[in-house]
């Protein structure tokens, strides 16, 4: 009986360490997930940085032939001016003038933002390149990394699969069926030890008359308040 319990708490503990590994397998894909998605924002930053730098040129284009447009105006009203035949003639050509003077000097005022805009993108654009190149070399170098990790974690889930099929066919049947079951219900912890006279799954005291029944390992026993399978502490 004793080699019943043995095999039982190895059971656990394989079940145990299978459960903490497919965990960590399980959590490796979420992992990538969030270092691309973070990849994928620095490049969407990059490309917004570029589509901005892109959009003030063609404004800064723009500009240009306003102010060209305006110089052009403010000429061409300059050389009607002397050819004005009434005061009222006169005075339109001069108040054309001053409106494309006025525009001349807003369009220059915006064109002056607009430089002043376009070298701070581009100073945004170079940090950002680097950090983006930086950044999609450590993911690349990451990523491989937690493959690798992966790949491990499941040879070792396999090696104990193996292992844990051997233990579970030289266990009873009916044994085997009590561990799954508890097993199922308690979150996949169903043997514990009476460490310090208490369950070691609840903590709840386990009377002294079942201690020493655990202690012989002649049948197997279970918490009165959990109902996980006993073991005895190997002090």
């Amino acid at each position: 009986m004793k080699e019943v319990f043995e095999r039982l708490s190895e059971l656990q503990r394989i079940d145990t360490d299978m459960g903490v590994l497919t965990s960590r397998m399980e959590e490796i894909p979420k992992r990538i997930a969030r270092l691309q998605e973070e990849t994928r924002k620095t490049m969407s930053d990059l490309e917004t940085i570029r589509q901005g730098i892109t959009d003030h040129k063609k404004d800064y284009k723009l500009a240009e032939v306003d102010l060209k447009s305006a110089e052009e105006k403010i000429g061409s009203y300059s050389v009607q001016l002397y050819s004005a035949k009434t005061n009222e003639q006169y005075k339109a050509f001069l108040k054309e003038i001053e409106a494309q003077k006025k525009l001349k000097s807003k369009v220059e005022d915006k064109m002056i933002v607009l430089m002043e805009e376009a070298e701070q993108l581009e100073k945004q654009r170079q940090s950002a390149e680097k950090e983006s190149s930086q950044l999609e070399s450590e993911t690349v170098r990451k990523v491989k990394a937690l493959e690798a990790e992966s790949s491990e974690l499941a040879a070792a889930i396999s090696e104990r699969q193996a292992h844990r099929t051997e233990l579970a066919k030289a266990l009873p049947q009916k044994v085997l069926t009590l561990y799954e079951r508890i097993r199922k219900n308690k979150a996949g912890l169903a043997v514990v030890t009476t460490k310090s006279e208490r369950c070691n799954g609840c903590f709840s005291p386990v009377p002294a008359q079942q201690l020493l029944e655990v202690e012989r390992q002649d049948r197997i026993l279970t918490c009165e308040a959990c109902g996980r399978i006993l073991v005895p502490d190997k002090k």
